[in-house]
C-alpha cells in the first residue's frame, strides 16, 4: 500500500500514514514522502518505532546529515554525538541530558546564522509532557504572500543579520555580542530553491536587522513582519505523541514551541540535513 498523505487542513502541514519508518523506505515511497515535504512544508509520522540509526536514514531522503553545531558541553557526555542533539529536561547526574530543556522557545528557523543554514529538520519523541510543549510552524510562504506590494519592493534585495547564544530560547535583550557569537546575513525574501516560491527569511529569536535601513525603519517593519508570523492563518501547531516523527523544511518555516510544565518530562531526538545550495535572494 502507497504512503498516504492527509493535509492538516491549516496553512502547512500533512500527516504520512501506512508506512513504518523503522524498515527502509522503497523509492516510490521515498519520492511520495519528498514531494509531501515540498507541497506541506512539515510532515509527520505517528506511532513509529525507531532508533537513531532509523531517524538518521529516513534523513538520507532529504540529504546529507548535518552536523550538530553548537557546544559539545550542552550535551551530557553519556549522550555526545556528533549529528544527534537531545531536546530535553530530563536529569542524570544531577544536570539535564539535552538542550532547551523548558519553557517556550520563541519563532525561529534553524541555523541561520550559518553562511548555508540547514535545509531540513527531524524530531523523533520519545517521552512528551501530559500538555504543552507543542511545536507551531509558521508557514513563510503565505507570510510572503500577505506582504503589502509596497514592503515587497522595499524589501527585494535587503540583507538581514541573523545572530544566535546557543541556548537563548526567548530573546529579551536588544542585540547579541556579534564578536562571541556566530552570526551571518541572509536575504529577507528567500527564494527557495526547488520550488521557486519566494519565503520570507526573518525571526524574532535571530534576525537582528535590515541591513541598509535606518534603524528605526528596519524595527518597525520587523516588528510587523513577526507579528504577522505569529497570525493563526499561517500556523499549523503539531500537539505531540510519542513515537511521533516530524521532518519540516527550515527554507519556508519558522517553529516555535509553546510552554510545558517544569515537572513533567520531555525527550526529543533532533537530528538536521545540511544544505549545499546557497541562499538565493527572490
Amino acid at each position: 500500500m502507497a504512503v498516504d498523505v492527509i493535509p492538516s487542513g491549516k496553512a502547512c502541514g500533512a500527516e504520512l500514514a501506512n508506512i513504518d519508518i523503522s524498515k527502509p523506505v522503497s523509492d516510490s515511497d521515498a519520492e511520495i514522502i519528498y514531494q509531501a515535504f515540498l507541497d506541506h512544508q512539515v510532515i509527520f509520522f505517528r506511532g513509529q518505532e525507531i532508533t537513531p540509526a532509523d531517524q538518521r536514514r529516513v534523513c538520507g531522503i532529504f540529504g546529507e546529515v548535518g552536523a550538530y553545531n553548537r557546544p559539545k558541553d550542552r550535551q551530557h557526555p553519556k549522550h555526545a554525538s556528533d549529528e544527534i542533539m537531545l531536546i530535553s529536561n530530563v536529569v542524570e547526574d544531577g544536570r539535564v541530558i539535552g538542550a532547551h530543556p523548558d519553557g517556550e522557545m520563541m519563532w525561529h528557523t534553524d541555523t541561520p546564522y550559518l553562511a548555508t543554514p540547514h535545509k531540513a529538520t527531524t524530531l523523533y519523541s520519545v517521552e512528551v509532557p501530559a500538555n504543552g510543549g507543542n511545536t507551531k510552524f509558521s508557514n513563510q510562504y503565505a507570510v510572503y504572500d500577505a506582504l503589502s506590494d509596497e514592503l515587497k519592493t522595499l524589501l527585494k534585495g535587503k540583507m538581514a543579520m541573523n545572530c544566535y547564544e546557543f541556548g537563548t530560547t526567548v530573546k529579551n535583550f536588544e542585540k547579541y555580542d556579534r564578536e562571541n557569537v556566530p552570526h551571518h546575513p541572509h536575504p529577507v525574501l528567500r527564494k527557495h530553491p526547488e520550488t521557486g516560491k519566494t519565503a520570507v527569511f526573518v525571526c524574532p529569536l535571530m534576525t537582528e536587522e535590515i541591513i541598509g535601513l535606518g534603524e528605526e525603519e528596519s524595527k518597525e517593519i520587523l516588528a510587523g513582519i513577526y507579528a504577522l508570523q505569529e497570525e493563526d492563518r499561517f500556523i499549523y501547531e503539531h500537539i505531540w505523541n510519542v513515537g511521533d516523527m516530524v521532518i519540516w523544511d527550515n527554507r519556508c518555516l519558522l517553529h516555535a514551541r509553546t510552554d510545558f510544565p517544569r515537572e513533567q518530562r520531555r525527550l526529543l531526538r533532533r537530528v538536521t540535513v545540511s544544505d549545499d545550495a546557497a541562499v538565493m535572494a527572490a
